[in-house]
């Protein structure tokens, strides 16, 4: 049995739905902090952000706390502005921010309980810099993170002693101008980034010793592309032989093969407008798309030998932003 959380561009907020056979229902719904942009889960804890408030209480953003439940909820103001992602470390009991506002990156500290203690790190970038997205090596031990505005990547290696983190960079990658990395999608030391402005797929393998080894890069939708098309979401199986990219503008989800090299298998609509998040189920039998501007999660049915995709149902839920599976 499954669950999904739901994050939301409205003053709706967070919705727990239960997913079963393919279908959604609704559990559970919250509208204590609007706009939630991405949301993470862990033993029955919820943390997220809110990116941005119309109530001027959090105008510049803020973290926030609640149980599965979505009770017992708290909200923590952040250094950093427009936090857009959230990134758990249950090894280390840490929450990596993205702050997409004004670049910068947060991290606050959780007790053994899962409860938020306090802000312990803020990083700032560039004036340039709208930092994006996170993500581990499959370790946990290297921080990779995206900076959309000034067309970089990173990888730190994480160093946390005595309620003390240090980010140590071991490697960058510096972006043509005009390509703007969004998401990262990792599987052991393959690293795959959709870029949101030129619309393509960048691989690259990445070790400590020698950093970012840039494999090569394609376009996703070469001539066709128009001036609204934009990269958006990126998954990975976890077998690692599948990519699927969601590209706003034309509201389609591009599925790729990935050996013995990236090939494009199928292109097919997101049933709805503005696909701003892509996800898989538990199981990885179904692939999930949150279409932010027509308010539906479209469900599909995923063949895990071929990797393509066909079309189940649609969710009506109003301007979703992103999806977090859960086991109950």
């Amino acid at each position: 049995m499954q669950n999904m959380l739901i994050g939301t561009y409205s003053q709706n907020g967070i919705y727990t739905l239960q997913f079963r056979d393919g279908s959604l229902s609704l559990l559970n719904t919250s509208d204590t902090f609007e706009n939630c942009s991405y949301l993470s889960y862990s033993s029955n804890h919820i943390y997220g952000i809110i990116e941005y408030s119309e109530r001027d209480i959090y105008k510049d953003g803020a973290l926030i706390s609640m149980t599965s439940t979505l009770s017992n909820q708290y909200a923590f103001p952040i250094s950093g502005k427009g936090p857009c992602f959230i990134l758990l470390d249950d090894i280390r009991n840490l929450l990596y921010i993205a702050n997409y506002g004004d670049g910068t990156l947060d991290v606050f500290s959780l007790d053994k309980n899962g409860n938020i203690i306090s802000s312990i790190y803020h990083r700032p970038y560039t004036s340039h810099s709208r930092i994006h997205h996170l993500a581990f090596s499959e370790d946990k031990n290297i921080l990779f993170v995206s900076d959309l505005g000034d067309n970089k990547i990173y990888a730190y290696q994480i160093i946390f002693k005595n309620q003390t983190l240090e980010l140590k960079e071991l490697s960058y990658y510096a972006f043509p101008n005009g390509t703007s990395p969004r998401h990262l999608g990792i599987h052991q030391n393959h690293i795959y980034v959709i870029t949101e402005d030129s619309c393509e797929l960048y691989h690259f393998t990445f070790s400590k010793n020698t950093g970012f080894h840039f494999v090569h890069s394609i376009s996703i939708l070469g001539n066709d592309r128009r001036e609204n098309d934009t990269g958006c979401g990126i998954r990975i199986s976890q077998d690692g032989k599948f990519i699927y990219i969601s590209i706003r503008g034309k509201d389609c989800i591009y599925v790729f093969s990935t050996t013995p090299e990236l090939n494009l298998i199928q292109t097919i609509s997101c049933f709805g407008k503005t696909p701003r998040d892509i996800q898989f189920d538990i199981l990885e039998n179904y692939l999930l798309c949150a279409n932010q501007n027509s308010g539906n999660i479209s469900i599909f049915n995923r063949n895990q030998k071929t990797g393509l995709l066909q079309y189940n149902n649609s969710y009506h839920i109003d301007n979703p932003a992103c999806m977090i599976p859960y086991e109950i």
